[in-house]
């Protein structure tokens, strides 16, 4: 199906961009399954230096271990990605429309417009992400947090992300699937090797993840920001300027009122298939495409016979007036209706802290 038919399909499940309730859920959501598949040796590790997540998942009569790449990981390097491309498309019509999110009580922009939202750890215990704007399409997709470094108010509200994760479940056994390497630490801004050797565990290549993340209560334009950054991956996990090439390639869409499927259950049917080998990664996503096809999916990969997996991508890009529409009517509507519910929750708290006051 072509990329404006299945738009087509999913537009009746996707909120108007000028609604004024955005913030209150419909449950529309919109399923998304994808593959994460190995071109690298990457490090998919979460629990510490050396670790990669281990889960195990029952196929057949025994359990299976395979490596796993943990929804935190998949969001934060989504929201680096669709950083970049707002950062990409910035432009003067832009800047022009962020100047109004400043009337709503947004505080990280400037007064010509400027913008910029980016991931910093921060500073102490008490300090969320000190670098995100919290108003921007990334954060009122994904998530942010609104002190009062951000926002107007006297105290912190919690925006929830709309985009939510399965784990990405691999699809061999795990003593196929990763390997122990043993590196050289090379001395920090120089390009000598130290005397020092480390040992981590990496993923093979040509290994396959299948990953699903759900939309809820999103505008079309919104999908496309997120499939767009989705497909656009192509490193990830630590060290991933060395180690961590892989492609991300979209396989289905489901617009609906709940969810469907669960990359559980895929994983499932892949493993009682090969058995947790490490097959070709097209064998993998054949079978993957057969299941998903058959739950009511709009498929982005057909024809997959006789194809390698570089020749399945998918890739979707925003136009740059969607990007200026997105600002201009998607996120500040959205931002609008954050702001409004705020300062209603604000103006509550004051009168009720003014009845206690009267009553003593």
């Amino acid at each position: 199906m072509e990329l404006d038919k299945i738009f087509t399909e999913i537009k009746h499940f996707c909120r108007a961009s000028t609604d004024s309730d955005r913030v209150f859920s419909r449950s529309a959501v919109i399923e998304v399954v994808y593959t994460v598949v190995s071109k690298g040796i990457p490090l998919f590790r979460t629990e510490g230096v050396g670790d990669v997540t281990l889960l195990d998942i029952h196929s057949g009569k025994n359990p299976v271990s395979v490596p796993a790449i943990l929804p935190e990981k998949i969001q934060a390097k989504l929201r680096r990605q669709i950083l970049a491309i707002l950062r990409g498309r910035f432009n003067d019509k832009i800047k022009e429309e962020i100047k109004k999110y400043k009337e709503l009580g947004f505080i990280k922009l400037g007064e010509d417009g400027s913008w910029n939202c980016y991931i910093a750890p921060p500073k102490g215990e008490k300090e969320t992400d000190i670098g995100m704007c919290g108003f921007c399409p990334a954060c009122n997709l994904l998530g942010t947090i609104l002190t009062k470094n951000e926002f107007n108010a006297s105290t912190s509200y919690g925006v929830k992300s709309r985009v939510v994760h399965d784990v990405a479940f691999g699809t061999a056994r795990y003593e196929k699937a990763v390997a122990d390497f043993t590196h050289n630490k090379v001395g920090d801004g120089v390009n000598y090797t130290g005397v020092s050797l480390f040992s981590e565990t990496h993923v093979l290549p040509g290994v396959v993840f299948i990953g699903k993340l759900a939309m809820y209560d999103v505008t079309e334009r919104e999908v496309k920001l997120v499939l767009s950054a989705l497909s656009s991956i192509h490193r990830m996990g630590g060290g991933e300027t060395k180690y961590g090439s892989l492609q991300v390639l979209l396989i289905g869409i489901k617009p609906g009122n709940i969810e469907t499927i669960s990359s559980y259950d895929i994983a499932r049917r892949v493993l009682e298939k090969y058995d947790g080998n490490l097959v070709p990664p097209e064998d993998v996503i054949k079978e993957i495409v057969n299941y998903v096809s058959s739950r009511g999916f709009y498929m982005f990969v057909k024809e997959i016979d006789n194809k390698k997996v570089d020749e399945m991508n998918t890739v979707i890009e925003l136009k740059d007036d969607e990007v200026i529409e997105l600002w201009k009517t998607d996120n500040y509507y959205y931002s609008k209706n954050i702001s409004e519910y705020i300062k209603r929750v604000e103006e509550k708290t004051s009168t009720e802290a003014k009845g206690r006051r009267g009553k003593g």
